[in-house]
């Protein structure tokens, strides 16, 4: 019977195995020997810049959360402002139509004219609440263009147009000098647009209302504000100041809810935050920081 015997390695098997267990030998000396200077400062670097790399994913993870929480808050809000505030008014409407439809020739010419006034009311506060929605949109979604601006001077011409609008001389206006910061200014004109206007509005018809703006420090950073001594606001509900078309209770004031939620989605822009103080019949400040 025969026997297979082994083929005898040829020369060229021999190189190739010879080879095969030198680069084995290289990959061990290569690991039991510790790297140079220059290449163990480059793997430091490299692992550096990996890091540096991981933080800004984090970063930019972190931004498009809090992005996707305020759009979550902001579709919340427009939600319950089509299913309440614009429905209502289309019930209106609706319901003064049927009335029409149902009176008597006689009594149309009596009651049309009434009940058409209402309706044209409803469509205006319908007009208003759209008005209202778009420009929100627009600040949250705009381009934000800053340049070196003077808030003082922007406080002033505001206090100028409410001084020039109010009935009578009830407001005192203290306006700190000097106030730059880095920012749109169209946009920043907004925010003391709706600060201090709401500071007039709700401060209701009392006598002797002082409204001051100025700045001062605050983590870290200059934080400008709005102060009055009007009838202030219970801090218990202080978390629902900045939510859109929401009103605290008791609310008499004319409005849709939309002006501090309009100056926070602003500060928020400029990487800043805005947050108030107050204490009941003692007045309120209104603090934001720009970044």
């Amino acid at each position: 019977m025969a026997v297979n015997r082994p083929a005898k390695p040829t020369d060229e098997s021999l190189e190739l195995r010879h080879q095969a267990e030198e680069q084995v030998r290289l990959k061990k000396t290569r690991a039991q020997t510790p790297p140079s200077r220059e290449e163990a400062l480059r793997l430091v670097h490299e692992l550096q810049v990996h890091q540096l790399e991981l933080q800004m994913q984090n970063a930019q993870l972190a931004q498009a959360r809090d992005e996707l929480e305020a759009a979550n808050i902001d579709l919340e809000a427009f939600n319950y402002t089509l299913a309440h505030d614009l429905r209502q008014h289309l019930m209106t409407i609706n319901g003064y139509c049927q009335l029409i439809q149902d009176l008597s020739v006689a009594e149309r010419a009596e009651k049309s004219q009434e009940y058409l006034e209402d309706i044209y009311q409803s469509t205006l506060s319908m007009s208003r609440l759209i008005d209202t929605l778009l420009e929100f949109s627009s600040v949250a979604n705009g381009e934000v263009r800053r340049q070196s601006i003077d808030l003082s001077a922007i406080a002033e011409a505001v206090v100028a147009e409410l001084t020039h609008m109010a009935d009578t001389p009830r407001y005192t206006f203290h306006i700190a000098r000097g106030i730059l910061v880095d920012a749109d200014p169209d946009l920043l004109r907004v925010v003391l647009d709706n600060l201090i206007g709401n500071a007039c509005k709700y401060s209701g018809n009392r006598d002797g209302v002082v409204i001051e703006f100025g700045a001062t420090s605050a983590y870290g950073k200059q934080a400008c504000f709005v102060r009055d001594n009007g009838p202030g606001f219970d801090m218990a509900l202080a978390g629902k100041l900045f939510l859109p078309f929401q009103r605290l209770p008791g609310t008499k004031v004319e409005g849709h809810g939309i002006g501090l939620a309009t100056v926070e989605r602003i500060v928020k822009r400029h990487g800043g935050r805005v947050w108030a103080e107050s204490e009941k019949s003692k007045g309120a400040t209104f603090f934001f920081t720009l970044d």
